[in-house]
């Protein structure tokens, strides 16, 4: 029997991602309390690695000391949880995603300026869950009107001067460009003033062009990344497409499909990972397939 296991070109963790990830793990070997405000990713593995070395987690504001070193994830959080921070003199190292603060102070700077903020992304128009970082951008404005689905256009409230739009940076760079552009049409039809700028980031769509090349010339993929990873989700979703792929949140998971005869050796399978997923993680599953199919 055997195997080959190709790996995408592009995938693992981000530039954000790895940041906040190195940051935890270099202050945990010299600070006692290093605390994430939050999962730092939405990945187990990481986490349980994290645990491991003296790392905790806590999810509301209230739960800290001034004894607590916080790292605050790449996602980012509103302005009110660094006025908090600071109010109770509370060290903490801002690991957000350099990318997002930018949007995040551009925000600020144009709501400032009288402009109405529209903030594209995973805001939860169907799962009513609001995605960490679209949370994050929010709060460093007034009530800005979010947008995730195209068709929320047709019922946009256009009763103010001028608009300037953002993006999430994980969206989907050619949806938002359909939304920004359908906005457009609205926006001059209503002699409005729109500006706005796509911050989408290229490290999610690269991954995705990259994993969906391999997807077209191999035998099944194997997707690793968090369950609750949105943008492992939306790789996963892109991959399927074009051959059977598997969804797999760790090591574990893929002998669980080989054990149930979903993955086969004398095939040629492709193997990707979403933005929140270490290249150890993809070295380990893919030596295991090599050495055990």
């Amino acid at each position: 029997m055997s195997v080959k296991v190709e790996v995408s070109n592009v995938c693992c963790l981000c530039y954000g991602a790895k940041r906040a990830l190195d940051n935890a793990i270099k202050e945990a070997k010299t600070r006692k309390n290093v605390v994430l405000f939050k999962e730092i990713l939405h990945n187990k593995t990481t986490v349980n690695l994290l645990t491991k070395i003296g790392v905790k987690q806590k999810e509301n504001l209230k739960d800290f000391t001034k004894d607590d070193f916080v790292i605050i994830r790449a996602h980012g959080e509103p302005k009110s949880t660094y006025e908090y921070f600071n109010s109770h003199n509370i060290e903490y190292l801002d690991c957000t995603c350099p990318n997002v603060m930018a949007i995040n102070k551009l925000v600020e700077k144009k709501d400032l300026e009288g402009y109405k903020i529209i903030l594209v992304g995973k805001y939860g128009y169907k799962t009513n869950v609001m995605h960490p970082e679209v949370k994050g951008t929010a709060g460093w404005c007034n009530n800005p009107i979010f947008i995730e689905e195209i068709d929320e256009i047709n019922n946009f409230d256009y009763s103010f001067d001028k608009y300037f739009l953002v993006v999430q940076t994980t969206f989907s760079k050619s949806k938002a460009e359909d939304i920004i552009s359908l906005l457009k049409e609205q926006m001059s039809r209503h002699n409005k003033i729109f500006e706005y700028k796509n911050t989408t980031c290229m490290a999610q769509k690269n991954i995705n062009n990259s994993s969906v090349e391999l997807a077209k010339r191999v035998n099944c993929m194997i997707v690793l990344g968090g369950k609750n990873s949105s943008n492992t989700k939306e790789l996963y979703d892109n991959v399927s497409l074009y051959v059977t792929s598997f969804f797999a949140e760790n090591l574990q998971d893929v002998k669980d499909l080989i054990s149930l005869g979903k993955i086969k050796s004398n095939i040629l399978i492709g193997l990707t990972a979403g933005a929140s997923t270490t290249m150890e993680e993809v070295e380990e599953v893919k030596n295991y397939l090599e050495k055990n199919l």
